[in-house]
């Protein structure tokens, strides 16, 4: 009989079989298949009841497959049974619920935390900012729409978006313009992309904002001491830039077969300058010499100094223009881009 009930049962089962199913539901989940993960992280958890993995996978899945009510089962159930990090479920709680807009539950969350002296030294200005930021929002034009969906008020509301410091509160800000119709907020968007002051970032987002509105009156963007005017409804995608592409492209040629891990660590250095310039790309920089100094940079991330000399021949470009390549990108990988 035992035999029998083997020979039906549709797993076969070996050592490690719950991290191999996480590792396949995560992967699902990469690739949105929410329902596959699902079906694969609550098999892992079933083999493994206490094992945190198994468990932040499924939090996880729940979220983002919309299972809102499951997922908040879930929390509740790892902290009242001591699965995984308690700081580390409710820092991914509370995330998700600033993602869903649910800022009383988010500051109800982060009082109850700080109220219990729970959050360690090194996180408490993390979850003192997500605190801020909440109640911010709480009393910001947009939440108030949200609740209270009155076109008429919608239209009197005033934002200022200089006050949004934090790039996850600027994320989270555009979104939020991009799910309203943005044109009384129109005022606002303009003045913050044509300020010197502001940050570069964000303004990118803001673009994409009135992009994806299709917003079809030129507005005038400053950046790194340069303006231009666009429109944006006519803007490329950050992605279609042909000088992206072609900076890519020279770096693949070099490291994607012989080094992929580098290779993919470069292609998102230059995805994020790119996006952190835009819409103003790398103007008439040699395509070679950008490649060659993200290439340089790049090796320096991973503790290789030095190979600047054996780059520039690699890649058949001129001293001079390294040099001024080179200095371009350090100058704005040092503008402070946001820790994501």
């Amino acid at each position: 009989m035992d035999n029998e009930k083997r020979k039906n049962n549709k797993i076969v089962y070996f050592p490690d079989l719950e991290q191999r199913l996480v590792e396949k539901g995560l992967e699902s989940l990469r690739q949105k298949n929410y329902y596959e993960a699902i079906e694969l992280l609550e098999h892992a958890v079933q083999l493994d009841s206490k094992n945190s993995d198994c468990h932040i996978g499924l939090l996880l899945a729940y979220f983002d497959g919309g299972l809102i009510d499951k997922a908040i089962h879930l929390v509740d159930q790892m902290l009242n049974e001591g699965i995984g990090n308690d700081i580390e479920i409710m820092n991914i709680y509370i995330m998700y619920l600033v993602q869903l807009h649910k800022y009383e539950e988010v500051v109800a969350a982060i009082e109850g935390l700080l109220a219990e002296d729970k959050i360690p030294a090194d996180k408490r200005d993390h979850f003192h900012r997500l605190l801020d930021f909440s109640l911010r929002m709480l009393d910001s034009p947009i939440h108030m729409i949200q609740e209270e969906p009155v076109e008429d008020k919608w239209e009197q509301q005033k934002i200022d978006l200089f006050q949004y410091q934090n790039p996850e509160e600027q994320m989270v800000l555009a979104g939020q313009l991009n799910n309203k119709n943005i044109r009384p907020f129109v005022k606002e968007i303009t003045n913050y992309l044509q300020s010197k002051e502001g940050s570069a970032f964000f303004k990118t987002l803001l673009l994409n904002v009135l992009k994806e509105q299709e917003y079809d009156k030129q507005v005038e963007v400053q950046k790194f001491d340069e303006k231009v005017m666009v429109i944006p409804e006519q803007l490329p995608y950050i992605t279609e830039s042909s000088q992206l592409q072609e900076i890519i492209e020279i770096i693949g040629e070099k490291l994607e077969n012989e080094d992929p891990v580098l290779y993919s660590h470069i292609k998102a250095l230059v995805e994020r300058q790119f996006f952190m310039l835009y819409p103003f790309g790398m103007g008439s920089f040699n395509s070679a010499a950008l490649a060659a100094a993200y290439h340089v940079l790049g090796n320096e991330y991973f503790g290789n100094y030095n190979t600047e000399g054996k780059l520039r021949e690699e890649y058949h470009v001129l001293q001079a223009d390294l040099n001024v390549a080179e200095t371009f990108i350090r100058m704005i990988d040092e503008i402070s881009y946001p820790n994501l």
